[in-house]
């Protein structure tokens, strides 16, 4: 069985998985995979990161904790609950999707079956990835209407971790609640939900533009919480010497 794990050095779930996996011993039965060169990500198929595979087939990926991993890994019985409540927390916890999501307007845009098999645990639950995937395809309107507000929050969060990246981490809470308009907020979601033009929906004028506005309003409001959150999250993930050094043991690059 040969398992592969895609991920993130900055991802706090993959930090969490690969920690977790390390002690209970199982580690060197995964090959760890950075997506940290350019396009690798289009190459595997991701949608998120954490992402498992076992055997080329799409097992796992975030919201995933370090039992469900080592459970996984070990050929442990899987439950996931509903397969479309399981399908739609993937969707939240991947920005991708998210933000396709909200640039179409309905979750048909992302009703995948790589992303279905991974949301499901299919390889070991059984349920029929295209099956999930068709469901979603039908149903991808109501269920837009349904977690709209929560993938409104999703991108928020993403938004704000993105510009913490982007300004090195000297963003400040009164910076970061200018920046966030309906425009920029706009263009970050064209430019999160596509790979230039392709993947836009057909007339990307003003597209998504309700949904941009409510989470700049939202920023606005909770910027300092916000940033506080992001800035907490990535000094963690930067400063466990645990994490670092299992990487660095495996030739993994984590620049100073």
């Amino acid at each position: 069985m040969a398992v592969r794990l895609y991920f993130h050095q900055s991802c706090a779930t993959s930090r969490e998985v690969i920690l977790g996996v390390s002690r209970r011993g199982l580690l060197e039965r995964v090959e760890l995979m950075p997506l940290d060169s350019g396009i690798e990500s289009l190459k595997a198929g991701a949608w998120s990161v954490p992402w498992i595979v076992i055997d080329g087939r799409p097992v796992a990926t975030d919201p995933v904790t370090a039992d469900e991993a080592a459970e996984i890994i070990s050929g442990g019985k899987i439950d996931v609950g509903d397969p479309l409540d399981a399908f739609m927390n993937a969707v939240l916890h991947s920005s991708l999707a998210t933000a396709l999501t909200l640039l179409h307007g309905s979750v048909a845009a992302v009703a995948d079956p790589s992303l279905a098999s991974a949301a499901a645990r299919s390889p070991l639950t059984g349920v029929d990835p295209e099956a999930l995937a068709a469901r979603v395809r039908a149903e991808g309107d109501r269920l837009f209407l349904e977690w709209r507000d929560k993938l409104r929050r999703a991108a928020a969060v993403s938004y704000v971790r993105e510009l913490y990246w982007a300004s090195g981490g000297a963003i400040t809470a009164e910076e970061l609640a200018a920046h966030a308009t309906q425009a920029s907020v706009g263009a970050w979601l064209i430019a999160k939900g596509s790979l230039g033009r392709a993947a836009l929906p057909p007339r990307p004028k003003g597209v998504a533009r309700e949904d941009a506005e409510w989470i700049a309003s939202f920023v606005r409001r909770a910027a300092r919480g916000l940033l506080e959150k992001v800035r907490e999250e990535q000094e963690s993930i930067y400063s466990d010497s645990e994490y670092l050094g299992l990487l660095r043991a495996r030739g993994i690059n984590i620049p100073p």
